[in-house]
């Protein structure tokens, strides 16, 4: 009898043991746009290796481009926003089709158009390593979010210097 009674014991034992884990952290908060538009700052300046003149004369320009891409990207997103294509006619459709093709005219056109403005600005060599400091970024902000830390892509101090230079840094032998 007293087999009987031990099991449904030992049940509830285990149950109000398990019931007194702690809960799982909850998930840290998103960036805010203020946040990530700070680290985009610091990234692009260490990644392109801006001077403080480059700096000042380059950000401005870069704020105005991202502006207009703002602007196109959010015609681009009510576009198809609250819209069923399969209930779509083939004339709306292709309307859409069309402005889609439209928005990333805009888009390439405002690339080349600030293209010539960096141009005035900084070298080429520098010009044509913004498009990787700006995918290089997305990557880092992608990664922060599948990751869900909360700490943010790597402040531009983790990035490996000389990268406007083409090659890494060199290994240090006193750290071998």
């Amino acid at each position: 009898m007293k087999h009987y009674l031990m099991l449904p014991l030992l049940l509830v034992i285990c149950k109000i043991a398990i019931a007194q884990s702690p809960p799982p952290p909850p998930p840290p908060p998103p960036m805010d746009d203020d946040k990530i538009e700070a680290l985009r700052v610091a990234f692009l300046t260490k990644y392109l290796d801006l001077s403080t003149e480059e700096a000042q004369k380059f950000w401005p320009v870069y704020n105005a481009m991202q502006k207009e891409i703002d602007a196109v990207r959010t015609s681009e997103n009510d576009l198809r926003k609250g819209k069923d294509v399969d209930a779509m006619t083939d004339e709306e459709l292709n309307k859409m089709i069309n402005q889609h093709f439209d928005n990333e005219q805009k888009l390439l056109d405002i690339k080349k158009k600030y293209l010539e403005e960096f141009k005035k600005i900084l070298s080429l060599k520098k010009v044509a390593l913004l498009a990787d400091a700006e995918n290089e970024f997305k990557r880092e902000v992608m990664k922060h979010a599948r990751d869900k830390k909360g700490q943010g892509p790597p402040p531009p101090d983790d990035k490996p210097s000389g990268k406007s230079g083409g090659q890494p840094p060199a290994p240090d032998p006193s750290h071998e």
